[in-house]
């Protein structure tokens, strides 16, 4: 299973949001969980970039990434094997045309 990550900002304004009108008594323990919310170690993980391999149609077997400029050169099996071949650039885009 994949781990799913979430924005601690996200998650302390939620808290907020659904405890915006709790009894007083509360009061304490959502400040413990929005305090705990806080104090959770950083993920260390990067925004997905998504791009895709465009053709060049001026120059034969020749493609480019759509997000970096990356030239793939003589490439004679077609755009569907560029893409099995090459699921990421260098440029760290993951190349399913997203």
């Amino acid at each position: 299973m994949m781990d799913e990550y979430i924005r601690k900002h996200d998650a302390v304004e939620t808290v907020d949001r659904i405890f915006d009108n709790v009894p007083m008594e509360l009061t304490t323990e959502i400040l413990r969980l929005r305090r705990e919310l806080r104090g959770l170690p950083p993920a260390d993980v990067a925004p997905v970039v998504h791009g895709r391999w465009l053709p060049i149609v001026s120059y034969n077997n020749t493609y480019k990434c759509s997000e970096c400029g990356r030239l793939l050169v003589d490439i004679t099996d077609g755009l569907k094997m560029v893409a099995k071949h090459y699921p990421y650039c260098h440029c760290g885009a993951k190349m399913d045309g997203g």
